[in-house]
């Protein structure tokens, strides 16, 4: 099926011809790839490391093409290089610096892996209560958050935040 990904063949280039056959690999991917043993070796095998670097290749202004890989990584899941990508691109500790349409689209392609882990208060928190952050990333972390199991902790840390939140689309969220 990746001959198909990498093929040249010209009604394989159609948009969404192209668009499909990377979103149907990145499932066969993830499907094929459950065995939590060996799922990291299966992940290399089965080329997840070319998708990044197909997205890295891209400039910031492609922004069609860089929302349609972010739904590929949605698709793949569970790759451990994909996450530090992921997780690098939601705080902003890239070379090139994404929009906040990229940014968001990168919390909810990392958002499973992170809830299963329970690692989202670590990832997200700091996002959320992040003043300089766009309202959109900002809820989009909230979302995740309370997707996940929060201690009062935290909810009090939340709190104490929100009563000196200047951005009306969060406080009212």
């Amino acid at each position: 099926f990746y001959k198909l990904v990498k093929s040249d063949k010209p009604h394989l280039q159609n948009t969404f011809t192209k668009s499909a056959i990377d979103l149907s690999y990145a499932h066969l991917v993830r499907r094929t790839c459950h065995e939590v043993t060996t799922q990291q070796e299966c992940f290399k095998a089965l080329h997840v490391e070319d998708f990044i670097n197909r997205f890295d290749a891209l400039t910031v202004d492609d922004h069609a093409m860089l929302k349609h890989l972010m739904l590929v990584f949605h698709n793949f899941r569970d790759s451990d290089i994909l996450e530090q990508k992921l997780k690098s691109i939601v705080f902003n500790e890239t070379p090139k610096k994404y929009d906040g349409a990229v940014r968001l689209s990168a919390i909810f392609a990392l958002a499973s892996r992170a809830l299963r882990k329970g690692i989202e208060k670590d990832y997200f928190l700091p996002i959320f209560l992040t003043r300089e952050e766009s309202h959109e990333v900002r809820i989009a972390a909230f979302d995740v958050l309370m997707q996940g199991t929060q201690t009062t902790t935290t909810f009090n840390k939340i709190m104490t935040y929100m009563i000196y939140e200047t951005d009306y689309e969060v406080f009212n969220y």
